[in-house]
């Protein structure tokens, strides 16, 4: 089964805990294991499990920088971990760095921006 990286900051969420709705309802369309991967430091992890459950983002699992440190060297890792036990299909990310990090790691990448209409996507 395919499994997806996605951020959070400016790709699932707006100003800390405001949805955006259309990459939300593209990654809840998509069968397979959705991997939260972020640069948030981890000592925020109940705020932001609770931001993404009210905004309903449909997760398997959430990886936060634990130093809050390089966030592009901290994906790349993660990702190269991930690869390991799950297919990658593809790590959506608004920021160009990280889409490069991920690219580092042998992924496709996709700018949220850019992602298809989840209403046409099944048609």
């Amino acid at each position: 089964l395919m499994a997806i990286i996605v951020d959070i900051d400016d790709t699932l969420l707006r100003n800390g805990d405001q949805p955006i709705q259309h990459t939300i309802d593209y990654i809840n369309s998509l069968p397979g294991p959705k991997f939260v991967v972020t640069g948030r430091n981890s000592n925020t992890r109940i705020e932001t499990v609770r931001q993404l459950r009210e905004a309903g983002v449909k997760f398997t699992s959430i990886h936060m920088n634990p130093t809050g440190g390089n966030d592009a060297q901290f994906k790349y890792e993660t990702a190269m971990r991930l690869k390991q036990s799950h297919k990658i299909e593809v790590a959506i990310d608004n920021n160009p760095n990280m889409r490069a990090a991920y690219r580092r790691a042998g992924l496709k990448t996709q700018d949220p921006a850019h992602l298809p209409d989840p209403k046409k996507f099944w048609l």
